[in-house]
């Protein structure tokens, strides 16, 4: 599309895009007429300028297009000087090699959106010809020449050959070259350190319409730009003439101190410093940003520094630097109190994970991690020590799926993640629960069931078979042939007593259950089980000393629960296990065998295995309507049920 086609879309006040390209085709029509090609295509050019910078101020005034875009006396032989961005690449500053000399205003300007639109002179320097009384030097001693503006523009005003200087500006310099261009500006020159000019001022209204160009009137960037001191400004003097951005949509003018964006939906606003090299670094308006949608503000809590854009923010302390934030993570920072929250500020910007299945931003003290799966959630201090400990995203966890949060006790908190959690309690840490053992865990309530807190992440044990978490009461243990069961309390002291998995118990193969009596409590181990009362303590039962008690009906039947775990006899001959009503006693010879009531007592008169009886080599069956008997290795005990008497024969 030419400048011609942009205008008769944009169309203008009080009129339509066809009628105001109806004008433009006739005033076209009547250049042709009387104009060379060349000269045609010289003409249109001009006149696509002047429907540019002001279309409908050229279309209903009289004058030329030369007129509306440069203004009166823009020929080389008005005297008057050109504009500094004509020659200077559409920059509006002095160029190298000249200082400034003085300045004159007009009032009511258009370029200044009314206001008091003020020039000032650039002058060259002198490399000679300045001795004695000398106020200008000699051509051959200046940084430029005496000549016209560019061909091919309507600004042809003089290049360094006005030999005049008003003279509030750098007035210890008593020797120049004459003026080399014009600068223009909506900010009193006397507010411009740099320029070092006084307050005395002067006045020419016939410049207030004098134009070029590469000067357009009372932009949105220009306003800006004046609202924030201009040239004597934090931005400091322009770079860069104002310029479509890359993509289309907006517009942006760098200046020594930063940048000005603007665009229909966002305004313009100032980006500077580390802030905007990190902007720039994500690509600018056309990164994961957008455009500015506030200044450089300070932080709350006065820390630090930022700018919100459309699609995210940075954010600098001089102790972080300067990094962006934006989408999911940046809500969910937003969400924790941005930089006053646990997090802090940024540290990184935001970067993809290794897995390369999410993204996250690292901050002082935490990080929010995001994939398309779980969203965005944050992880802060010894819960995200724990989560990194364990490997990251990448590791038994996954991402999080919730943030830092207060467990229902009130004593601790926790994060969740994809495949396990993190829990801390001041007494206790940060240990990550994850898997089979820790859907065990939640079984049993979580930290406010019987296990508590976390003790330790998941560990391997020591016969590499299976997996457990310590608890602070308790610890869950997995295999894969037995899965993941807690063990906790008075059964688990007996467990580890026995040499938890590594024992005769083995792995456990229940939750701790209540007795069917509901006397008592229990789990059941691959090899054995562990009971516990209050009365009796907790005791483990193994093997097949477990067995004869199992056939005998558990802890319901005439043993009731155990009062001992499994124990050797004094000749190392068998193993035994003491009940509230018995006792059982195995040896390789004899098998396993209860020894109740008051055969036990005979027994026991006699000296237990090691006196005349020896171990019992049957349980007791019946031998008659009123007897019971039971055989051991040295003979046998008959007892009369009704009377409760024992006779003990020996072989």
């Amino acid at each position: 599309m030419t400048v011609l086609d942009r205008v008769d879309a944009a169309g203008g006040p009080g009129g339509s895009p066809g009628r105001l390209g109806a004008l433009v085709d006739r005033l076209a029509l009547a250049l042709a007429a009387r104009s060379s090609r060349r000269g045609f295509l010289a003409r249109t050019a001009v006149v696509g300028s002047a429907l540019a910078v002001g279309p409908w101020g050229y279309l209903t005034r009289p004058g030329t297009a030369y007129a509306a875009v440069c203004g009166p006396d823009s020929t080389c032989s008005s005297g008057y000087t050109v504009f500094c961005a004509t020659i200077n690449g559409g920059v509006n500053r002095c160029p190298p090699g000249s200082l400034v000399g003085g300045w004159w205003k007009s009032d009511g300007a258009g370029f200044c959106c009314g206001g008091a639109r003020y020039y000032v002179d650039c002058h060259s320097y002198c490399s000679c010809g300045c001795s004695g009384r000398s106020t200008f030097c000699a051509e051959g001693c200046t940084s430029c020449s005496c000549g016209c503006g560019p061909d091919g523009q309507c600004d042809q005003r003089k290049v360094c050959c006005n030999r005049f200087r008003y003279g509030q500006c750098n007035q210890d310099v008593r020797c120049t070259g004459p003026v080399w261009c014009r600068v223009v500006t909506c900010t009193p020159p006397w507010r411009i350190p740099s320029w070092e000019c006084s307050t005395t001022s002067a006045t020419d209204q016939r410049t207030g319409a004098h134009g070029a160009p590469a000067l357009q009137d009372c932009t949105p960037i220009g306003s800006r730009y004046t609202s924030l001191g201009g040239q004597g400004g934090l931005l400091g003097e322009p770079l860069t003439p104002e310029t479509p951005v890359p993509g289309g949509g907006g517009r942006y003018q760098h200046f020594e101190g930063g940048s000005l964006y603007w665009s229909p939906a966002t305004g313009a606003f100032e980006v500077h410093g580390a802030i905007r090299e990190a902007w720039a670094r994500s690509g600018w308006e056309a990164g994961p940003l957008g455009f500015p949608v506030t200044d450089e503000l300070t932080t709350p809590d006065g820390r630090g520094r930022y700018n919100h854009f459309e699609r995210g923010s940075v954010y600098w302390s001089p102790a972080t630097g300067a990094f962006e934030v934006h989408g999911a993570i940046r809500e969910a920072w937003a969400r924790s109190g941005w930089e006053a929250g646990p997090l802090g500020f940024p540290v990184t910007d935001e970067l993809t994970t290794p897995d390369g299945r999410g993204r996250y931003n690292h901050f002082e003290r935490g990080s929010v991690h995001w994939s398309p799966a779980t969203g965005a959630f944050e992880v802060h201090g010894a819960i995200r020590e724990a989560w990194a400990r364990s490997g990251w995203e990448a590791r038994p966890l996954g991402f999080p799926v919730t943030d830092e949060l207060t467990t229902p006790d009130g004593r601790g908190r926790y994060n969740h993640g994809e495949r396990g959690s993190v829990h801390w309690s001041p007494a206790t840490g940060a240990f990550e629960v994850h898997g089979a053992i820790r859907t065990a865990w939640e079984r049993s309530g979580w930290e406010a069931g019987p296990l508590g807190y976390p003790l330790t992440d998941e560990l391997t044990t020591p016969d590499g078979r299976g997996r457990y978490n310590h608890f602070e009461r308790g610890s869950v243990h997995w295999s894969p042939a037995t899965g993941a069961f807690e063990v906790h309390g008075a059964i688990r002291t007996a467990w580890e007593r026995s040499g938890w998995e590594a024992g005769p118990l083995g792995y456990p193969l229940t939750d701790e259950l209540t007795t069917p009596d509901g006397r008592g409590r229990y789990n059941h181990f691959e090899r054995g089980s562990v009971y516990w009362t209050p009365a009796t303590g907790a005791h483990a039962v193994v093997g097949p000393l477990r067995e004869a008690w199992e056939e005998l009906g558990w802890e319901a039947g005439p043993l009731g629960y155990p009062l001992t775990g499994e124990l050797t006899t004094p000749d190392g001959r068998a193993r035994y296990t003491h009940f509230q009503g018995g006792s059982v006693y195995s040896s390789p010879a004899t098998g396993a065998h209860a020894v109740l009531g008051a055969v036990r007592e005979a027994w026991a008169a006699r000296g237990w295995e090691a006196g005349p009886l020896g171990l019992p080599v049957s349980g007791a069956r019946a031998d008659g309507p009123d007897r019971s008997r039971q055989d051991f290795e040295g003979g046998y005990a008959v007892l009369r049920v009704s009377t409760g008497r024992v006779t003990v024969t020996l072989r």
